[in-house]
């Protein structure tokens, strides 16, 4: 007898939901801009511009990010508005309405070129001796077909109100006729909203569980494994049950080691448990383990994140089969410590590959900073929910005011600590990383680690003994200077043990380099001390000295063999003034990060630096690694 099991998850929901593996990625529909007016907490009409990949909903609770997730549901035609979705202060002539604006992948624009009215070709004169022909229709004559809104954005726009509450076709690129409107709304991804599952991640379940909404994880499983479709039945040991479940574990075990690397060399394994075989249960054969079998319950925090992230979402992929999908987590990280928090923005990371992902938080760990135009802070005013689009200026002030924290860095929970001497050297440094990570050069994830200044060289040692006994591996960053010497001197002698088990590692400069010799772009510094020496001047906090000349004063500031770029800088801007005093590092530096630009260029003495950091702190990148999910607890 030949046993046939039910067809598999198919494989591109498994690229989808874990990770991509280096073949061409199909480009879908993007979701550009949500506009809501009237909705839940939204009052007036307000606009969310969403990123590409991944964007942040950042606010305290019951300030309106959960409602903008519900908004953007809306688009799928099962999600119609309800009464109590109206704000309560709108006025009654006024309605609830939703627009959203995708940008059409390559795909979807051949196929709305195929549906375009393409006007005729003008014809040519006629000799006006041949008469016409009577029979032909007039141009008047000749039927228009309705087109949709023609728009200047290359958008295609959806919207939805409480009048009609049917999702409709807004407007097109292109001119589309009417008729054509269930082609355009076929070209909608699903958007699938995921609660935080009120369960920790489980290794067993039932017939009656497996139904429920908190055991996706399980369906997604059992879907993958191939039994989803005779759950009926498999929850009976048998000879019969006992074979499917062998023959489901080895296709759960090839399905996750093809897209889990790391993992690879681990074997899957469902049995059944309980009364007469009425549970099912997984475990883990791991080959560095000789003396049992391990459940996912049992491993690290990242894996038990990213694996039920993963088995969720191929589980709704599943159960609403669609072209392309937007994935909305309200809350992800409720459950999970502020590392695992880290670890489910780097799971985030791979999905989106394939998958725009929108969520909430008011955590600080989940805030990204390897891309802080991501982050959209959620506020509510006495005029309803309010979005600001561009939190991260300011130094994140709007970040700062709504979950009333101070960002350091991630101070609190990164256990490698890069140690500079100054704060000024803090903005040099995470300038040079953003630039690099921008344009694809380096990549460290700025969630992994942190970057702490000592404030001197005098306070350098004492700050180097509290990170070390705070259990921290930190590498000390130290000018090539005389201070530099002396600190680097002076952490042999009380540091020894640390340095010998490469808890502390020392990274000096070269002979007469600083910070500034290697992080910042030259001649955007010599623009930010100008910037600083005009302010300083015309404000009326310092005298220039006579027939200063303060552009030419500064160009003349370069790179010594002699003294450090620091050093030159402090001695050439005390020189314009009288009394000569010079203008402070730290507001050189932030006037620095104030005119720097992403695509602006960086020191190669930069990238190596930043090379020799990255190995010594063991700085993961800022995808998710598949081989750090597979530790063992």
């Amino acid at each position: 007898m030949t046993l046939i099991l039910p067809k598999p998850l198919h494989s591109r929901f498994l690229l989808l939901t874990f990770s991509y593996n280096g073949g061409k990625i199909e480009e879908k529909m993007k979701l550009n801009k949500l506009v809501v007016q009237g909705f839940k907490s939204v009052k007036g009409e307000e606009s969310l511009i969403v990123d590409g990949k991944v964007t942040i909903l950042i606010g305290a609770n019951d300030h309106g990010k959960s409602n903008l997730l519900d908004a953007i549901s809306r688009l799928n035609d099962d999600k119609k508005i309800e009464g109590e979705d109206r704000n309560w202060d709108l006025p009654e002539s006024e309605i609830v309405k939703l627009q959203w604006h995708f940008i059409p992948s390559d795909s979807a624009l051949e196929k709305i070129k195929s549906m375009e009215i393409v006007p005729p070709p003008v014809q040519e004169k006629t000799d006006v001796s041949v008469p016409a022909d009577p029979s032909a229709p007039a141009v008047a004559d000749v039927p228009k077909e309705e087109c949709f809104p023609v728009n200047t954005t290359g958008e295609i726009v959806y919207y939805r109100d409480s009048k009609d509450n049917i999702v409709k076709v807004l407007s097109v690129p292109l001119q589309i006729p009417v008729s054509k409107s269930a082609d355009i709304l076929s070209l909608r991804p699903r958007v699938e909203l995921f609660i935080p599952p009120t369960t920790n991640l489980v290794d067993q379940v039932n017939l009656s569980q497996l139904e429920q909404p908190d055991f996706e994880f399980m369906q997604g499983i059992f879907r993958i494994a191939g039994i989803w479709d005779v759950r009926q039945t498999i929850f009976s040991q048998n000879d019969k049950n006992a074979k499917i479940l062998n023959q489901a574990s080895e296709v759960l075990t090839n399905m996750l080691n093809d897209r889990w690397n790391q993992g690879k060399n681990l074997k899957w394994k469902l049995e059944h448990t309980g009364t007469n075989g009425d549970h099912i249960v997984i475990r883990i054969q791991d080959p560095s383990i000789d003396s049992r079998f391990t459940r996912p319950s049992l491993r690290s925090s990242g894996f038990r994140t990213y694996f039920l992230l993963s088995m969720i979402t191929s589980a709704r992929a599943e159960k609403y089969p669609s072209n392309a999908y937007i994935y909305l987590f309200d809350e992800p990280g409720t459950y999970l410590h502020p590392h695992a928090q880290l670890d489910l923005q780097r799971s985030f990371e791979a999905i989106a590959e394939k998958t725009q992902i929108i969520y909430t938080t008011h955590s600080l760990f989940l805030i990204n900073k390897n891309y802080p135009d991501r982050n959209r802070v959620i506020s509510k005013t006495k005029a309803g929910t309010k979005i600001d689009q561009k939190p991260f200026t300011k130094n994140w002030k709007s970040v700062r005011e709504s979950l009333g924290i101070l960002l350091s860095n991630n101070f609190l929970i990164a256990e490698k600590t890069l140690l500079v001497e100054g704060p000024s050297d803090i903005i040099y440094i995470l300038d040079a990383i953003k630039k690099l990570k921008f344009k694809k050069i380096v990549d460290i994830d700025l969630n992994d680690f942190s970057v702490v200044d000592a404030g001197n060289s005098k306070n350098y040692l004492a700050m180097a003994k509290l990170m070390l006994c705070e259990g921290r591996d930190v590498v000390a960053l130290l000018d090539g200077d005389q201070a530099g010497i002396g600190i680097e001197n002076n952490l042999k002698k009380i540091c020894e043990k640390e340095i010998e088990n490469k808890r502390l590692q020392i990274n000096k400069l070269s002979d007469k380099k600083s910070v500034e010799d290697i992080f910042p772009d030259l001649e955007i510094l010599k623009t930010a001390i100008s910037n600083g020496a005009t302010y300083l001047s015309s404000s009326g906090l310092r005298k220039l000295k006579a027939q200063i000349d303060i552009s030419a004063e500064i160009n003349k500031i370069n790179y010594s063999t002699v003294d450090t770029l620091g050093k030159v800088i402090v001695e050439k801007t005390a020189s314009l003034f009288e009394p000569e005093e010079e203008i402070s590092k730290l507001s050189i530096a932030l006037e620095y990060e104030n005119i720097s630009k992403l695509d602006g260029s960086t020191p190669s003495a930069a990238i190596a630096e930043l090379g020799k950091i990255k190995e010594f702190l063991n700085l993961r990148g800022e995808r998710a690694a598949e081989g750090g999910v597979f530790e063992e607890v």
